[in-house]
């Protein structure tokens, strides 16, 4: 009797490859390349929002795209599939909608 985990009588199984590292693969280093800019770009706003008179509202506006845009340039950047980040980039969308249409309708 087969069961999942055993293969049938006479047929060979060959051990599992030693997988490389991810942050050795090139789509690796992209990733952490995305990340370390987008650190450096949210410690900017940082700075330039902490001495600009504006709202919380501003503020939480530009750091929210941000890490939208870096957020959405990571999962590219990863490997991922057009199946498998579509449903992150339309709730990143929608997220990025309602931020900038919010204030447009204030006015």
């Amino acid at each position: 009797m087969q069961t999942a985990n055993n293969p049938p009588a006479g047929v060979a199984v060959s051990a599992p490859s030693a997988a490389t590292s991810y942050l050795s693969s090139t789509e690796g280093q992209i990733t952490l390349l995305v990340l370390a800019l987008g650190a450096l770009i949210i410690i900017a706003q940082f700075f330039v929002l902490r001495f600009k008179e504006g709202t919380a509202e501003d503020a939480t506006r530009a750091y929210s795209i941000t890490l939208i845009i870096i957020g959405t340039l990571v999962l590219i950047c990863a490997g991922y599939s057009n199946n498998q980040i579509a449903p992150a980039m339309g709730l990143f969308g929608t997220i990025a909608g309602y931020l900038l249409g919010r204030k447009g309708s204030e006015k």
